[in-house]
């Protein structure tokens, strides 16, 4: 018996070594598909050169200050910048003559006349006649008054001063003689300067009718021998 059961066993073992193992199944393999995109690479934008030299801007311009001459108290009416006429030959005396242009006149006097362009305080001429025509019948008297301007440059214009009533002949003519001395004597030193003019028109009551223009830079004043 115990022969037999050996026996089982010796084929049972040999039987067993005869089998094989079942292998194992192969997994089914994964296949990845790879999508390569083709981008395509922009080339970068090219430089701008910038200027070897920083362009020159041209200066504004830039208005200079003009000075105004100051203003007076007395004769308010505004100056026309009007030039007087074609000056008249020049006379026997050698004075020549300045007829003033009626523009200046405003309506108010016609026919204002300086004798002389020219005034001296030690020289030729050293006094000048003036005369006019009022155009205003209700003008009884008239009043002079002048400034002082300095030569060249015009920038420091004396005050209005009066020099006092003109003559007249009662028919509508006024006349005057100014003389150097008349100046006042803190601008009697001066070798050069303008003598700007106004006259105003006075009816009976002593009131202004009205006035002149600045007659300007008409006539030149010089200390010595121009």
């Amino acid at each position: 018996m115990k022969k037999t059961l050996f026996i089982s066993l010796a084929f049972l073992l040999a039987a067993c070594g005869t089998l094989q193992p079942a292998q194992p199944a192969q997994p089914t393999p994964i296949i990845q598909t790879v999508v390569v995109v083709a981008t395509t690479e922009s080339a970068p934008p090219t430089a701008i050169p910038l200027p070897t030299q920083a362009p020159t801007l041209e200066p504004t311009a830039t208005a200079m200050p003009t000075l105004a001459p100051t203003n007076t108290a007395e004769p308010t009416a505004t100056a026309a910048q009007a030039e007087s006429a074609a000056a008249a030959p020049t006379d026997a005396s050698g004075l020549v003559p300045v007829n003033v242009d009626n523009v200046l006149g405003k309506g108010v006097f016609t026919n204002i006349t300086f004798n002389s362009d020219k005034l001296t305080l030690n020289c030729f001429p050293r006094e000048m006649e003036i005369s006019m025509k009022a155009a205003l019948p209700e003008i009884t008297r008239v009043e002079m008054y002048y400034r002082i301007v300095d030569a060249p440059s015009g920038l420091y214009p004396s005050e209005w001063m009066l020099v006092g009533n003109l003559g007249t002949d009662n028919k509508g003519t006024f006349y005057t003689t100014f003389k150097a001395e008349d100046i006042n004597p803190n601008f009697r030193g001066l070798d050069q300067a303008w003598i700007d003019f106004q006259f105003i028109g006075i009816n009976k009551g002593g009131a202004a009718v009205d006035r002149t223009q600045k007659i300007e830079r008409l006539v030149t004043y010089f200390k010595n021998c121009p």
